[in-house]
């Protein structure tokens, strides 16, 4: 899916809520700005190079209380020209390399568990560098945005929250990828907390093919991250995270080792400031 569709995608989405949202509802925005050691997707190293990663969110409540519409928009864009071991093409330094458009519905089905699902589009402005076979086999497809449905499903447990996610992508790859984790917050006071998650995916040998380029299901990455988050004020929250993750399923290691020595094991830090109105 282009970038033109799925801006009109959004734009449907938002006229749409219409018919569910209160009068008079104020939408609650965000805009979020990281800067990034690497951009790593699903255990795949995208980009090995610090990255700026700007985003835009929109949430309005729903006629049901509790639940909410949400559009966010965020992008990646490459510092450097040269992306290291990576698997996103070089010579794109100040430009994106990945948009994303999320349209999700939030729904709280007790008051302990929430379902969440909606639309994800993946958009690569430079995906006609993109070849299929890193190590130059094959015919040198390139590859275009593509858009996942999702689902997750999350529950407050023993003060922690413990959940599993489902996302099918209907556009290009047509296969299911699946994560199951747990995450927490520690509230240290009024302004700080740290929150640490852990979690755990799952690939269809369709979605393995589009991330690793090796047409096998398995267990694909195994990730973590502790975050510091501090209430600068009202509006204002700065972030300081320690990331990483590590691919577990031998074959997909392997192989995503040896297309270009490409590094299985990556830890990253990040540094961001989120605004709220």
């Amino acid at each position: 899916m282009n970038c033109r569709v799925a801006a009109l995608l959004c734009v449907v989405s938002v006229t749409a809520t219409g018919c569910f949202i209160p009068d008079g509802a104020a939408p609650s925005v965000g805009i979020g700005s990281v800067v990034a050691s690497k951009f790593v997707h699903r255990g795949m190293v995208n980009v090995d190079r610090p990255v700026f990663q700007p985003s835009l969110s929109m949430s309005l409540p729903t006629k049901i209380e509790g639940d909410s519409v949400s559009i966010t928009t965020r992008g990646n864009m490459d510092l450097q020209n040269d992306n290291g071991k990576a698997w996103f093409p070089n010579g794109h330094a100040g430009r994106f390399s990945e948009i994303d458009f999320i349209g999700t519905y939030s729904h709280q089905l007790t008051e302990s568990i929430n379902i969440r699902g909606g639309l994800f589009s993946y958009n690569l402005p430079n995906g006609q560098e993109f070849p299929k076979n890193r190590d130059g086999s094959g015919p040198g497809e390139e590859r275009g945005g593509t858009t996942e449905v999702f689902v997750v499903a999350s529950a407050n447990v023993l003060e922690t929250t413990p959940y599993l996610s489902w996302h099918y992508d209907f556009d290009e790859v047509r296969s299911a990828y699946y994560r199951l984790g747990i995450t927490e917050s520690f509230v240290i006071n009024d302004q700080w907390n740290i929150v640490v998650d852990g979690s755990i995916g799952y690939a269809a040998s369709g979605q393995s093919d589009w991330l690793y380029d090796l047409d096998e299901s398995g267990f694909a990455d195994l990730r973590g991250f502790a975050k510091v988050n501090y209430a600068y004020d009202d509006r204002t929250t700065i972030s300081a995270g320690v990331h990483g993750s590590t691919l577990v399923d031998r074959a997909i290691n392997r192989w995503s080792t040896n297309i270009g020595g490409i590094d299985t094991d990556p830890i990253w830090l990040s540094l961001g400031v989120n605004w709220s109105f």
